[in-house]
């Protein structure tokens, strides 16, 4: 993915507000739109039993694939929250990546970044949150 992943302010303000109300759990959802343009958040309950893990909810994913059918728009990528750390992959983000073609963007205490799973890990990509 060598372009930028693109999110409307007012989105990463609602991932901000999502993740404060969650403290001191981590908040998560999915991320709807076209290609790598952010259109909107799909927020889930989080199903993880550890406050410092999340675990998107299986029911919400697949109703919210069976609305996006024929719309144009798809489920491009996967958001959490990491209350008490950095914007950074984790050991049990990368154990959880099942999908090397979703972006994936965390909300740390140093704000929102973006990354992309690969075999070797994840890779930094560029967010342009305007």
């Amino acid at each position: 993915m060598s372009e930028a992943v693109r999110l409307p302010a007012a989105l990463a303000q609602a991932m901000r507000a999502l993740a404060d109300a969650a403290r001191p759990a981590e908040a998560c959802g999915l991320l709807v739109g076209e290609r790598w343009r952010v259109v909107a958040l799909a927020p889930s309950s989080n199903l993880a039993e550890a406050p410092d893990r999340f675990e998107i909810d299986t029911a919400m994913h697949l109703a919210l694939q069976r609305r996006l059918r024929g719309s144009g728009r798809a489920v491009i990528g996967v958001w959490h929250s990491h209350p008490e750390g950095p914007a950074e992959p984790s050991v049990h983000d990368m154990a959880g990546a099942w999908d090397q073609a979703l972006v994936w963007l965390i909300t740390g205490s140093d704000g929102t970044r973006a990354w992309a799973p690969g075999a070797g890990g994840f890779r930094e990509v560029v967010l342009d949150a305007a």
